[in-house]
């Protein structure tokens, strides 16, 4: 069999799907001002509300096919024609493998930065909350999100929540051309749809937590996270989860224009 990726006598990573178990999976919704980084936006990608609607999501993958790694990274709730979206602008991983298959397979544009992850399972101070930090260079902060699990929810009210609204996640993959002069030798949006399915307690009950939480974004030269700044917070969950990581699908464009 041909090999997959890169590099060809080495290959980094297998076709997908990808296999995640025991995900710890952190997230708050919150609404921001879309003015701030409409221009961060592929063509053809719009926010579907304003304000906008945003994620900031903190990711502990103790197993996976690609190893056990953090993850961090924002999504915007976007339309594109008559299909909806959460769109991903920026998102950092510690972990080389995951970097390189989510760049080249999906074009998430993941960059490798500092985190650190705590959960009330670790003891000491703060541990009523699980909290993220995301530096990169080291100390240099990007964002730090807080959740303080405060009951579980039950599946259909979870349904029923707009601020937990399953949508396939978005990606803008591009690939610059190696001659000069010429276009990209990719420019996709492509779409993955996920659906994990949550660990259940002794009860059956599945482990999907609710309560507050808070996110501080902030940027840098060469990272803008706090274009997606919270104006207010919307929603927080955690969840423990297995899920795959399938091929995705190319997305026609969109040629409205933004608002």
């Amino acid at each position: 069999m041909p090999p997959f990726s890169m590099p060809v006598a080495a290959p980094s990573y297998p076709p997908p799907p990808y296999e995640f178990r025991r995900a710890r999976q952190t997230w708050v919704v919150y609404e921001a001002d879309p003015s701030l980084f409409i221009d961060l936006l592929p063509s053809g990608v719009r926010p579907d509300s304003d304000p906008a609607v945003c994620a900031a999501w903190a990711c502990h993958y103790p197993e996976s096919s690609f190893g056990p790694y953090l993850e961090a990274y924002l999504v915007v709730r976007v339309q594109v024609g008559e299909e909806r979206f959460w769109y991903q602008p920026v998102i950092v991983t510690d972990s080389e493998t995951p970097l390189a298959a989510g760049r080249e397979v999906w074009g998430y544009g993941k960059k490798l930065a500092h985190l650190t992850w705590s959960d009330p399972g670790h003891g000491g101070p703060g541990t009523e909350q699980l909290a993220m930090t995301v530096e990169r260079p080291r100390r240099l902060r990007l964002m730090t999100l807080t959740m303080r699990p405060e009951r579980l929810v039950e599946p259909d009210e979870l349904r029923a929540l707009p601020t937990a609204e399953m949508l396939p996640t978005l990606s803008h993959r591009l690939v610059p051309s190696v001659e000069a002069g010429q276009p990209p030798t990719a420019d996709d949006l492509i779409a993955v749809d996920v659906r994990p399915r949550a660990h259940r307690g002794a009860d059956g009950r599945p482990e999907i937590w609710r309560g507050a939480g808070a996110v501080e974004l902030h940027s840098t030269a060469a990272d803008p996270w706090g274009a997606f700044r919270a104006l207010r917070v919307l929603d927080a969950f955690s969840v423990t989860s297995d899920f795959a990581l399938p091929h995705g699908r190319v997305v026609p464009r969109d040629t409205t224009p933004s608002i």
